[in-house]
C-alpha cells in the first residue's frame, strides 16, 4: 500500500518532471522480497519519472541481486546502499555480499556508486570517520 501511496504522490508532483533518482526498496507489500521480473515490473513504471534509483542495503532481502539483475542490459543506473547499523552485523553483511556481487555482475555497467552508512551519519548515531 505504501508503494501505491508513493506512486500516487510521484504522478501527482511531477507530471512533467523526471527526478535525478528515487530511492527504491523493492519488497512487496506483503513484506516478501521480489524476484527479478517483479523488480523488471517496478522499473517499468519508475522508468516514467527516472532512470536511477538508490537501495540502502544490498543484503536486507538480498535485493542487491534482482535489482542489478533487472537493470542487466538497460541504461539504469543505481546507487548501491551499504547499510550500518548499531552494531557491525548489517555493515559485514553488506560488505560480504557487494563483494559476491561484484564477482557476479560488471557493477560499472550499472552502479553509480556505493553509499555506505549515510543514515547513520544522517542521524548522529555516527560519524564519517567511524
Amino acid at each position: 500500500m505504501k508503494y501505491l501511496y508513493a506512486l500516487t504522490f510521484i504522478s501527482a508532483a511531477s507530471a512533467a518532471t523526471r527526478f535525478n533518482a528515487l530511492n527504491y526498496n523493492p519488497k512487496r507489500p506483503d513484506g516478501s522480497c521480489p524476484n527479478v521480473d517483479q523488480v523488471k515490473q517496478d522499473l517499468t513504471v519508475l522508468s516514467q519519472y527516472t532512470d536511477t534509483l538508490r537501495i540502502y542495503s544490498v543484503k536486507d532481502c538480498n535485493q542487491g541481486e534482482p535489482v542489478l539483475r533487472a537493470m542487466e542490459g538497460t541504461n539504469w543506473k543505481l546507487y548501491l546502499g551499504m547499510w550500518v547499523g548499531p552494531s557491525d552485523d548489517s555493515y559485514e553483511a553488506d560488505k560480504t555480499e557487494l563483494i559476491r556481487l561484484s564477482k557476479v555482475f560488471d557493477l560499472s555497467k550499472n552502479v553509480k556508486a556505493v553509499v555506505v552508512g549515510s543514515e547513520m551519519v544522517y542521524r548522529k548515531e555516527q560519524t564519517s570517520a567511524q
